[in-house]
């Protein structure tokens, strides 16, 4: 998703990390929160549900995603993400999640040394997805999330027909990784261009401090056929980046605007 195949070269990566800021047109705001009682339409949005990893979302790996107990009780379950991970190590794994390796067998993260270019925070960060939820055509939503510690992306994506839901089928540089292995190489005639399921996205910035806090898109609500009626169903990407830490998600809701609330400037 945010590694599209190019890697960044170290002298420009900081630049590169600071233009892309600038470019979120949908910055979120911390605040209270919706409190209106709206159902949330996405499958353990508080992660409290599920055995070795939440139901309702793609497996964590053990890796680089974790389903873990946060220290503040009010809480309970939350993600955990380390970008902290070299990117050659993630991929090894992540072949071998694709294919039903369970994430409590993940192997013990390597070492990793400045200026951390070849890790995930540099390159690909760690994604999570939501399973997919229908949507109503002409429909507005809110989308929310609780996150602390680095500044993350959120997407809302919009799907014309039911999504892959495989490990990994949406990004495209570790798919770029599993087509060269498979001995399928760009520069072929003939090669089939990776092309995204989703034919619609709008993003929400998450986290930026080491206390909860909530975010949502409380002035511009998400319209996925507004202008791309083809959309049927929606799933929520998370993407924790740089700089090589971790971070932490929880309570993620997804619920429909009001249409009082959706007119309002």
């Amino acid at each position: 998703m945010f590694n599209v195949g190019l890697q960044p070269k170290a002298a420009s990566f900081g630049r590169c990390w600071a233009i892309v800021a600038s470019l979120l047109w949908a910055a979120g705001s911390a605040f209270a929160g919706p409190a209106d009682g709206s159902r949330n339409l996405l499958a353990n949005g508080d992660f409290e549900q599920g055995t070795a990893t939440p139901s309702g979302w793609q497996t964590v790996d053990g890796l680089s995603s974790f389903w873990v107990d946060d220290p503040d009780p009010a809480h309970g379950k939350v993600i955990r993400f380390d970008t902290d991970v070299l990117q050659s190590q993630a991929y090894a794994w992540w072949e071998r999640i694709r294919t039903g390796a369970a994430p409590a067998d993940a192997p013990e993260k390597l070492p990793t040394k400045p200026p951390k270019y070849d890790t995930l925070a540099g390159l690909d960060g760690v994604w999570f997805y939501s399973d997919p939820v229908p949507v109503e055509k002409g429909r507005s939503y809110w989308l929310t999330a609780d996150a602390r510690g680095g500044e993350m992306m959120m997407w809302l994506l919009g799907y014309p027909q039911e999504p892959d839901l495989s490990f990994g089928a949406d990004a495209a540089a570790f798919q770029g990784y599993l087509r060269k292995k498979a001995g399928q190489d760009r520069s072929q005639r003939g090669f089939d261009r990776f092309v995204s399921g989703y034919d619609w996205k709008g993003q929400l910035k998450i986290g930026g401090t080491n206390t909860w806090q909530t975010y949502s898109r409380r002035s511009k609500p998400f319209r996925p056929t507004a202008h791309t009626p083809n959309v049927r169903t929606v799933r929520v990407l998370i993407l924790a980046y740089w700089p090589p830490g971790e971070y932490f998600v929880d309570n993620v809701r997804l619920t429909v605007v009001e249409p009082e609330a959706a007119e309002r400037p």
